[in-house]
């Protein structure tokens, strides 16, 4: 993945000056340029998608001790209190007796049919799942990031683009004015480099409105208010578009074995097995250990007695018929295995997608960004030979106007290139489940 590398913190005086900043204005505004480092360590502290994931985790670590808690005796303590009037047929007391004491009793499962070991192992494997399920939603906020961040870059580019895109209509505007008073130029230039000016303020207006989006969009991401200013750190050196080392074979064989939402699938499956096992076991016999201790003072007519009680036993427990429950809970879980493992299959095949997509999408961008790379020189050039041709009246008005028109769609397709490329390289990383980073961050022009 683009970003598989160790996270930095974002450094304590820009928190403290976003705090300073949150408690001056409803609106934040960073004036710290952040690092998609920077970013997606914010969001892996306080989106919510992270906090449900570890407490999923401390849920399952907490079914574990209490499948443990099976292995353990359970012991109770208990004090009675009694008092008795006793009452004659000719209806006349005979006395009352009070009875009162301590006791204390035992209960230990020595042995059973895996009913408690098949509980334990399936709640070890529901926390290996849980932690699995948080790998992949941290990927899943890393990926989320990483699109939303360089989203907004080429929105920022692409602005930027549209703007220079105006200035040149601007431009061309007040040229064609000016030779319609000279008479080099007529009303429906005028008119052909008007709606052209148009055009171009359109697109920089529609490009400013998706800025906007993207911007609240990756606020609401690393867990801001949506209204949120991030400023970004611009990216500071060029990368050329490399593919992966490893054949598209070798990612999809990488991606069965280190995609954690796969893994987590996996574990369910052994953790339906477990629960299997634990089922099967409450339908066979028991063996318990069970003693008691007790003291009992009994008080009667003036008279008091001090008795003491202790009893041991073994209880083997054979269930004879429970109304075919057993059978059913059986089938019920039985079932559930067989859930869990086409939920696996199905889920590896969408993981197995998934990476061919990413490939594939990858290596289009590649190339597209090679080629639009060569479209926008070309444009460039036939741009600046259009206007000095124009300048000197060997081309109308309408040729300059087309020079432009294709000048302003390479340099959007450039930006469109480049923004395909980064997101192409964080969706593979993110269906495989982690690709080394490149050395530097990419820019644009």
């Amino acid at each position: 993945m683009l970003l598989s590398h160790t996270m930095r913190r974002v450094s304590a005086a820009v928190l403290l000056s976003a705090l300073s900043v949150a408690a001056a204005a409803p609106a934040l505004r960073f004036v710290h340029p952040f690092t998609l480092v920077e970013l997606t360590d914010m969001a892996l502290t306080n989106n919510p998608q992270t906090r449900l994931a570890w407490d999923a985790i401390r849920e399952s670590q907490a079914g574990v001790e209490l499948a443990r808690a099976g292995y353990w005796p359970q012991v109770s303590l208990a004090y009675s209190y009694s008092r008795n009037d006793l009452v004659s047929f000719s209806g006349q007391g005979t006395g009352a007796q009070t009875r009162y004491g301590p006791a204390i009793s035992l209960s230990y499962l020595l042995w059973d049919f895996g009913t408690r070991s098949g509980t334990l192992n399936a709640a070890k494997f529901a926390l290996t799942s849980a932690e699995l399920a948080n790998s992949q939603t941290l990927q899943d906020v890393i990926l989320a990031v990483e699109q939303d961040y360089y989203q907004v870059l080429g929105l920022q580019a692409l602005d930027q683009a549209d703007e220079l895109s105006v200035q040149n209509a601007a431009t061309n505007l007040d040229s064609v004015r000016e030779n319609q008073k000279s008479g080099l130029a007529t009303i429906g230039d005028v008119y052909q480099a008007e709606a052209a000016l148009a055009g171009t303020q359109l697109a920089l207006q529609q490009a400013q409105g998706q800025l906007a989006v993207a911007q609240g969009t990756l606020a609401v991401e690393v867990g801001l208010p949506a209204n949120t200013h991030l400023a970004l750190a611009p990216w500071n050196a060029h990368v050329k578009p490399v593919m992966p080392k490893q054949t598209v074979a070798a990612l999809l064989d990488e991606a069965r074995h280190a995609r954690p939402e796969l893994l987590a699938a996996k574990a369910g499956e052994q953790q339906a097995i477990a629960n299997l096992e634990a089922t099967k076991g409450r339908g066979l016999p028991t063996l318990t250990l069970s003693a008691s201790a007790g003291s009992t003072r009994t008080l009667s007519g003036g008279i008091s007695q001090s008795t003491k009680n202790y009893s041991a036993g073994l209880t083997l427990s054979v269930p004879l018929f429970t109304g075919f429950s057993d059978q059913a809970a059986n089938r019920q879980a039985q079932a559930a295995v067989d859930v869990s493992q086409a939920t696996t299959t199905q889920l590896r095949q969408q993981v197995e997608l998934e990476v061919w997509q990413a490939y594939q999408n990858l290596h289009t961008a590649a190339v597209t960004l090679r080629t639009s790379g060569l479209q926008l020189k070309s444009a460039q050039q036939a741009e600046k030979v259009s206007r000095a041709r124009y300048r000197i009246g060997l081309d109308t008005i309408l040729s300059l106007l087309i020079a432009e028109e294709t000048l302003a769609s390479a340099r959007v397709q450039q930006v469109q290139a480049r923004l395909n490329w980064f997101t192409a390289l964080a969706a593979l990383g993110h269906a495989v489940g982690g690709l080394t980073s490149p050395a530097k961050e990419p820019t644009l022009p």
